[in-house]
């Protein structure tokens, strides 16, 4: 699911000098690691902006991998943020669909989209 992913990011129809794609791997098996590691290098070699980042602990997990994510310096310079978990797989126009919600309106400082499951008949068999 790590390649679907990851290409489905690095994928974003988006200005490639207005985009960084950060990659946060809070994996404990270091064969995961190091294919997860080895997906982004592939994805940079083609020239996306892309960041692979591991930390030393899983201290609040999920939420503290976006915490620790946020700390590095490149990430400032960078007007908004999207997250995406794991096992989605964002449509290529997806942030020119939701961005203009952010941009047109103070207001709002989130965008809650809608997603259906990559891996559907695996998520239905172990419900």
């Amino acid at each position: 699911v790590y390649q679907l992913s990851i290409g489905a990011a690095c994928g974003l129809s988006w200005p490639s000098d207005r985009i960084i794609i950060q990659v946060l791997d809070d994996s404990t098996d270091p064969t995961i690691k190091d294919l997860v590691e080895r997906e982004c290098q592939r994805w940079a070699s083609k020239g996306i902006n892309i960041k692979y980042e591991i930390r030393d602990n899983r201290n609040g997990y999920k939420a503290g991998a976006l915490k620790e994510g946020m700390k590095h310096s490149y990430v400032k310079q960078c007007d908004y943020v999207a997250i995406f978990d794991a096992d989605f797989q964002p449509e290529p126009d997806f942030l020119y669909r939701t961005i203009p919600f952010l941009v047109h309106n103070s207001d709002i400082a989130l965008v809650q989209a809608r997603w259906k499951f990559g891996n559907l008949m695996i998520n239905l068999v172990l419900i």
